[in-house]
């Protein structure tokens, strides 16, 4: 179902065939053939058919629940009550469009009556206080359903209204005052008041509430970040844009403000971010004359980028921009010439590491959330390229060899693949060395100079770098669309319309989005191994890469998604990417 006027018809085949038919004939007529959805016929084998079920639903903003008066007590082959089954496939429709927020609308037919909350299983309960719409038999037939038709429309003009609304791009270039959007507020709490009466508009996160309404926030004079909102990412899918309690915002702000200007920032990760425009990152950027020949410091030159957060549609909420002096641009020397590798400042902290139980895709077999802390660090903006890889193989070897073409996908600007964990270790260990041959040749300190070791980052820094303090499934918010990355995307996570499956790598950074810290790639085109888990047992030949890959469906693209391989594994799935630390003499 891909429409944006999509319809779901819910109802028990053995009870209401006839009446749901006819009901089924008038709505294609008026919406279209391709805009409702009926029947499960289309269920491929050895499919999940729950998580199917929940797709199908997921894709229309309204379902129809048709209600007769044998609905409760239909039963199955035992005599058991079918709506008691949690595997029941008309209780898992209704179930899933209650929860996901769908326009429910009960269909009273043949003179049924709504039934009552105590009547409901768990999960059906808040459809006995769904306002009800009557079909009744000729002659009345024909006029309840235009009443129906003109019901849906509403709906559909209401959400469309006020999703225009949302993507209509802001034009002044200051920022706005909390009094600025009054208009758009109004006109999105009346869509979703259409929408639907009786489900209270969902609360918003102040991250989220602050990107939406475009407000730049200065902290110590050490941040500035530019929000400003922007059309849809690709084709609108409908949905209820969440709004939040407007009685709270000026303290939401405030408190937002005070967090800000508290803000500790090291002094050698000061992430001063100008107002200067988008550009990815040049790796053919000379380095500035301040660095180090063949190590690179931090400069003054403006590394920009910028972010995205879409909805749950895929729909873009808000766009930012960013620049920070606080990189390092790697210049390697090396026999076949110069390739440079650049590196941004993360500053540490404390955040959630793993998925909630609640988060689509979690596996109960993974770790359970923690709170976990990291120190700051320097994290390579994009995976390896092969590029890199190879510059870095000419190199002297510390204790294997590398193949310094060993990518399955070929291109400089490709991740590399195919690398073992053993490699990829050698890879940190040989540009390590490098790093400490140039210094002692230039007579200098790492305290002075920068980076002199390099290695894979931790699970816990990858995680957090990857959040870039978001605590949503994809550090671009609730879902991930195959515009911002490389991944299978025939199979939508939650209600973006389906994407593309390249079926290979793409160049890194391709996209041109980052997250938050400046990082490209942190879901989908490879899968990257992180360092060795610190109380792994001698000798353990299972590490971990996190991020997933091209052919990895979005469930295992998540920012909390691990998976084991083997060290020695090889696959065009699996790359890296690096941390580089000063280490004190």
């Amino acid at each position: 179902m891909s429409s944006a006027r999509s319809i779901f018809i819910s109802y028990r085949r053995r009870t209401s065939i006839d009446i749901t038919g006819r009901i089924y004939d008038r709505l294609i007529a008026h919406f279209g053939e391709n805009s409702v959805f009926k029947d499960v016929d289309s269920i491929p084998f050895g499919v999940n058919f729950r998580h199917h079920l929940e797709q199908e639903v997921s894709h229309c903003p309204v379902l129809l629940a048709i209600i007769d008066p044998n609905w409760l007590g239909v039963a199955d082959d035992r005599g058991r009550p079918k709506l008691a089954n949690p595997a029941d496939w008309v209780r898992i429709e209704i179930e899933t469009a209650l929860q996901r927020d769908r326009l429910v609308i009960p269909v009273l037919v043949g003179g049924a009556t709504l039934p009552e909350e105590s009547d409901l299983p768990e999960g059906l309960k808040a459809l006995a206080y769904r306002q009800s719409a009557q079909v009744r038999c000729d002659p009345d037939f024909h006029r309840d359903l235009d009443r129906l038709i003109h019901r849906i429309e509403g709906v559909f003009s209401g959400l469309d209204a006020g999703l225009t609304a949302l993507g209509r791009e802001r034009s002044e270039s200051s920022a706005p005052t909390s009094s600025a959007p009054a208009s758009l507020i109004d006109e999105l709490a009346a869509a979703l008041a259409i929408a639907n009466q009786t489900v209270a508009p969902p609360r918003m996160g102040r991250r989220r509430w602050l990107r939406m309404m475009g407000l730049g926030l200065v902290g110590s004079g050490s941040a500035l970040a530019i929000h400003q909102r922007v059309p849809a990412l690709q084709t609108l899918r409908t949905g209820k844009p969440s709004m939040p309690d407007l009685s709270t915002l000026p303290q939401r702000i405030q408190t937002a403000l005070e967090q800000a200007e508290a803000a500790i920032v090291s002094p050698d990760l000061a992430t001063d971010l100008g107002t200067s425009e988008l550009g990815t990152p040049d790796l053919e950027t000379p380095e500035p004359a301040s660095s180090v020949p063949g190590l690179g410091t931090a400069s003054s030159e403006l590394y920009s980028y910028e972010s995205v957060s879409v909805d749950e549609f895929g729909m873009g909420r808000s766009q930012i921009k960013f620049s920070t002096p606080s990189h390092k641009a790697l210049r390697l020397e090396t026999p076949i010439g110069q390739v440079l590798l650049r590196l941004v400042a993360i500053v540490g902290g404390q955040f959630v590491l793993g998925a909630p139980a609640s988060e689509p895709g979690h596996d109960a077999t993974q770790p359970a959330q923690t709170i976990a802390s990291v120190e700051s660090f320097w994290m390579s903006v994009h995976p390896i390229t092969q590029g890199q890889w190879r510059a870095v193989a000419q190199l002297p070897k510390i204790n294997l060899d590398l193949n310094p073409n060993p990518a399955y996908f070929t291109g400089n600007d490709r991740p590399v693949e195919q690398v073992s964990w053993h490699e990829a270790v050698e890879f940190c260990d040989r540009l390590s060395r490098f790093a400490e041959n140039r210094l002692n040749q230039l007579g200098t300190t790492p305290a002075t100079s920068g980076l002199t070791r390099y290695r894979l980052p931790t699970e816990a820094e990858w995680e957090y770098a990857c959040r870039a303090k978001t605590t949503t499934p994809f550090h671009t918010g609730q879902t991930l669309t195959t515009d911002l990355a490389n991944y299978n995307g025939t199979q939508p996570y939650r209600q973006e319309p389906p994407g593309q499956f390249r079926g290979t790598t793409t160049a890194v950074g391709a996209f041109g989005k980052a997250n938050d810290f400046g990082l490209y790639d942190m879901h989908g085109n490879v899968l990257e191994w992180c360092s060795a888990q610190p109380n792994a047992a001698a000798g353990d030949t299972w590490q971990v890469v996190r991020g997933g890959s091209w052919q990895s469906p979005p469930q295992q693209c998540r920012s909390a998604f691990r998976l084991g391989r083997k060290a020695d594994t090889r696959s065009n799935e699996v790359g890296f990417r690096i941390v580089g630390e000063a280490v004190q003499s």
